[in-house]
């Protein structure tokens, strides 16, 4: 039995019965589409055993995939299998023996830009700077809404008009397995959205939030691009990572250095657990150097 043969029962199941996202379920069929091609089209799933995985393994090191993408494919073909296991499509788990690769806290920690790098960033797109009118006029409203809201990027991309409140200042998301949650939004973000929607010759609240030249909705490899683009007109090094991702860290990183508590910050991220919102406090050793000179007793002696 081949393998492309239950990957789509494996997505189904992911989807139906897990209630993963569209955007997770895209990323197990990329996952599982790159391990497919790296095996020889005769492989059975029943033959598919470690040597085929760790061969997989090296080819993403030798395409210089990093240590959180290696980490993530693997855990998305543990799962792969597992489900084939539980289906009794296999008697053994190649995934068994393989282990993750072991990331170090540094490389852990969310990256982010530091807010005078976040300000320099905002006015350069505003002011042009040869970026494309097109993705300048759209690219200054997906960055300040990215920044503004920490809303992940399908979320943006997913959002339409009527989801803003004017008037109270805040977006309703449609997050990870279509849960809804409300985010606040500052002024000046209003503001712009509101110049940016006076463009448009008519619009209703169901109509997308942002869009391309053509009325239609933008979608997330689009917002990806600009970003791209941006970056590159903004002259950040190779080295200096600029994704819509990064926003929302971005703002994250910047209301926990501000004071904003773990529980607060994570209702506005809509993460489940609070473990996943205390990264950020570890992305500011200033604030804990804060709290540690104020209560501890020997900086009182």
């Amino acid at each position: 039995m081949q393998i492309q043969n239950e990957i789509e029962d494996f997505l189904l199941s992911k989807e139906i019965e897990t209630g993963c996202s569209p955007a997770t379920i895209r990323a197990y069929q990329h996952d599982l589409k790159l391990f497919d091609e790296s095996l020889r089209s005769n492989t059975t799933i029943e033959n598919i055993n470690q040597i085929h995985v760790r061969a997989f393994l090296k080819v993403l090191r030798d395409r210089e995939y990093t240590k959180a993408a290696i980490a993530r494919k693997i855990a998305c073909l543990k799962s792969f299998f597992n489900f084939l296991e539980d289906s009794e499509m296999i008697d053994k788990n190649p995934m068994k023996k393989i282990s993750s690769p072991r990331i170090k806290r540094e490389e852990q920690l969310p990256k982010f830009l530091n807010l005078s790098e976040m300000i320099s960033l905002l006015g350069f797109v505003k002011q042009g700077n040869g970026i494309p009118y097109t993705i300048r006029k759209r690219g200054y409203i997906i960055i300040r809404l990215l920044y503004s809201t920490m809303a992940r990027v399908s979320e943006i991309a997913n959002a339409r008009i009527g989801d803003i409140d004017f008037n109270s200042g805040i977006l309703k998301l449609r997050g990870k397995g279509n849960k809804q949650r409300i985010v606040p939004i500052d002024q000046e973000t209003l503001n712009a959205l509101t110049e940016y929607l006076a463009d448009r010759i008519s619009y209703s609240d169901s109509d997308p939030l942002l869009v391309n030249k053509y009325n239609k909705p933008l979608s997330v490899r689009t917002i990806q691009k600009d970003i791209q683009v941006i970056k590159e007109k903004f002259g950040l090094t190779e080295d200096k990572k600029l994704t819509p991702h990064v926003f929302r860290h971005t703002g994250a990183t910047h209301l926990r250095q501000n004071g904003m508590d773990i529980s607060e910050l994570q209702d506005i991220l809509g993460h489940s657990s609070p473990n996943t919102t205390r990264i950020y406090a570890k992305n500011d050793i200033s604030k804990i150097q804060e709290e540690y000179n104020s209560k501890h007793p020997l900086n009182n002696l």
